[in-house]
């Protein structure tokens, strides 16, 4: 888990990482100048993981990766000793029954496990979601995923990881799917910062083109289902810029 200055939300996510009972636990924190270094071993000693936690501060810069949040991740699957990763962030408060599905990964060919989050509070674009989701399979989220480092490692090519300007997950969820099967399953994990900003919208929109490639129509639909008029301008100025 990334951590750049969440003191605030630490005491939410983190007990949601112990209760899983994970082998261990890797925290980068980010360049932080707020207390969350702090709170976060107070938080680990009252759950008695101080042995299995790892504490890993970052504070340069690395001119060789794009997008800085595919820097930290990738560090922090190159520390992990066991070949089951789950990634999260400091704004998920995890599922406990997310536990059950880690065992998945590995078997029957089986690369990658994403999980949904729920947005709290609650945003409009969400509630479309909902209502939609009968008729739209949701297998596009991203950000909360486990996966084998055993076919991370066979599979994506680092020099394009570098070069990927944001959307990390998608990039890698793409590479996995490559060589091995990624399946989505729905849990009740919240998500404390949705974000439904018009910058946030115009930049899914490029990565939509940048990292998936997406059909126009299928942007198109998204667009007006959920209400997001800029996911479609900032697709439309990717995908004229490398035309």
């Amino acid at each position: 888990m990334p951590i750049h200055n969440e003191e605030k939300l630490l005491s939410y996510s983190l007990p949601s990482i112990f209760r899983l009972e994970p082998d261990e636990v890797i925290l980068i924190f980010d360049r932080c100048t707020d207390n969350s270094l702090e709170i976060a071993e107070k938080i680990t000693k009252s759950y008695e993981y101080g042995s299995r936690t790892r504490f890993i501060e970052l504070n340069e810069l690395s001119s060789e990766w794009k997008f800085r949040i595919a820097f930290l991740r990738r560090h922090g699957f190159n520390l992990a000793r066991n070949c089951t990763i789950l990634n999260t962030d400091a704004d998920n408060i995890l599922d406990e029954k997310i536990a059950d599905y880690l065992h998945f990964v590995g078997k029957k060919n089986i690369g990658m496990v994403m999980f949904n989050r729920t947005p709290y509070p609650r945003t409009l674009q969400s509630f479309l979601g909902t209502l939609a989701s009968p008729v739209i399979p949701m297998s596009g989220f991203g950000g909360l995923y486990a996966f084998s480092k055993k076919a991370w490692s066979e599979i994506e090519k680092q020099e394009s990881a570098r070069n990927t300007p944001r959307a990390e997950d998608t990039h890698l969820r793409l590479s996995i799917s490559k060589k091995y099967r990624v399946i989505f399953v729905k849990s009740n994990t919240i998500h404390l910062r949705p974000k439904e900003t018009a910058k946030y919208h115009f930049m899914k929109g490029i990565t939509r083109w940048q990292a998936r490639r997406e059909r126009f129509l299928t942007v198109v639909l998204h667009s007006f289902i959920f209400l997001r008029p800029l996911v479609l301008s900032g697709y439309l100025k990717a995908r004229l810029q490398n035309s």
